[in-house]
């Protein structure tokens, strides 16, 4: 639904991109109460945190009909493990799209304030996650996949970096690409198609321009292999960007040299196997989502949900 401005007050500018900003704002509450609950102000209860992506005045007509586009995808979208869309300003510029606010950020930044509950020893005051809170969030992810799997959406930009954290460890997918200038460092421009997350791509996208659920299957393993390693380093580190690429190639080629990424401290073998079973070569090959999640729920029986400390 259209929502106008004047409910928006800005409360800090998250992020700048070429095409506008991303704001965290205090939204009152429509009196048509439109809205679901997402998270409520402690300033003042009628009001509610939101993301508000804005898009800057003057940019091409093409622009606009991306984001109109946009829009209107994201707004048929409702499951409990996907940032929910809760309305837009498009009577006047700068467009905006509203988003509900997710408290705790990014995955990839949540990942990085904690410490394994195994490490030993643990510091004084360290934040810490158990290994089947890791899971859990991962469960959560495929979830929200499986959901866009059954719908035909392709994320194309699955990572930590674009799934956020809201209490007591609740994980959602995000579709709003808000990490681009945060991570400029995680995309590289390649063959005139700018911004891709190479390290998170399969070969087919980076290669053939091939996106599938098959493709997001692929760089579901490697945010997994972020939760798995507390999102200490990039995938691939070691490796420049074009080496990436150059590694994709060979597997393309099947010349049998591709480097894997390296199963992670801690984690169990048949976890590592499920990953690369989501690198495998061809990807009708690789599981689809409610096999990933089933998997995922299986190894984590017995786990109890876990509050915010």
């Amino acid at each position: 639904p259209e929502i106008s401005r004047e409910y928006l007050s800005v409360v800090q500018t998250l992020t700048k991109t070429h095409f506008g900003e991303v704001h965290l704002c205090e939204m009152k509450t429509p009196p048509d109460e439109i809205l679901q609950p997402a998270a409520t102000s402690s300033v003042n209860k009628t009001c509610k945190l939101v993301t508000v992506k804005s898009l800057r005045k003057g940019v091409s007509e093409s622009t606009k009909h991306d984001f109109y586009d946009e829009v209107e995808s994201l707004w048929k979208i409702r499951d409990p493990n996907i940032t929910r869309v809760l309305g837009c300003c498009l009577t006047e510029e700068p467009f905006c799209l509203i988003t509900e606010f997710m408290q705790h950020g990014d995955l990839n930044q949540f990942l990085q304030e904690h410490i394994a509950l195994t490490a030993a020893p643990i510091p004084p005051y360290a934040k810490t996650l158990s290994y089947g809170c890791l899971i859990h969030m991962a469960t959560q992810i495929a979830s929200g996949m499986k959901y866009l799997e059954v719908i035909n959406f392709v994320h194309r930009d699955l990572a930590a970096r674009n799934c956020l954290v809201g209490p007591n460890y609740t994980v959602k997918v995000s579709n709003m690409s808000l990490s681009k200038s945060v991570y400029s460092a995680d995309y590289f421009d390649f063959e005139g198609r700018p911004s891709l997350p190479i390290r998170w791509m399969s070969w087919e996208s980076i290669l053939l321009n091939k996106y599938t659920p098959r493709s997001d299957v692929w760089s579901f393993a490697v945010t997994l292999w972020e939760i798995l390693t507390f999102a200490r380093e990039q995938p691939y580190e070691e490796l420049s960007d074009q080496h990436v690429i150059d590694n994709v190639t060979r597997l393309y080629q099947n010349d049998g040299n591709f480097i894997l990424l390296p199963q992670p401290i801690n984690c169990p073998k048949d976890i590592y196997d499920l990953m690369c079973e989501c690198w495998q070569r061809d990807d009708k090959s690789r599981p689809n989502f409610r096999e990933i999640q089933l998997f995922l729920q299986r190894k984590n029986l017995g786990y109890k949900l876990e509050c915010d400390p």
